[in-house]
């Protein structure tokens, strides 16, 4: 009969083994922790996702997207499509010039007769806490 070997027949091979065993859980939670901690905030996002988009165009359609969370969104006469708070649908119809540049938080809706409506994302921006 032949004689088993033990994997961890000596002492600085159970070290090694353990140790290795104990560092790679400890990296791995090291790193969750340390991105919870850094990752930006709501509010953050919030005002790098407003800031950053650019709309221009006039309302075909606006519709309901139910496959896409229930997400309101208006389709323009270029054939663009851009999501609308919630609390904005009811300031914007079929026919309305919609303006909103990079860089900015106002969202402009034009409406004829020289009718002008300014909508402000910094209104939608959770308070910092």
């Amino acid at each position: 009969m032949q004689k088993q070997i033990d994997p961890f027949e000596t002492k600085a091979a159970k070290i090694i083994f353990f140790g290795v065993m104990g560092i790679v859980p400890a990296l791995v939670l090291g790193i969750a922790v340390v991105g919870f901690f850094t990752a930006p905030s709501s509010r953050q996002m919030a005002i790098e996702m407003f800031s950053t988009e650019t709309v221009h165009g006039v309302v075909d359609s606006v519709y309901n997207d139910v496959p896409n969370h229930s997400r309101w969104m208006v389709i323009l006469t270029n054939g663009a499509e851009h999501e609308v708070e919630p609390p904005w649908l009811i300031d914007i119809k079929k026919g309305d010039s919609l303006s909103k540049n990079k860089g900015s938080f106002l969202f402009e809706v034009y409406r004829k007769p020289n009718k002008k409506l300014v909508l402000d994302y910094r209104t939608l921006i959770p308070a910092e806490k």
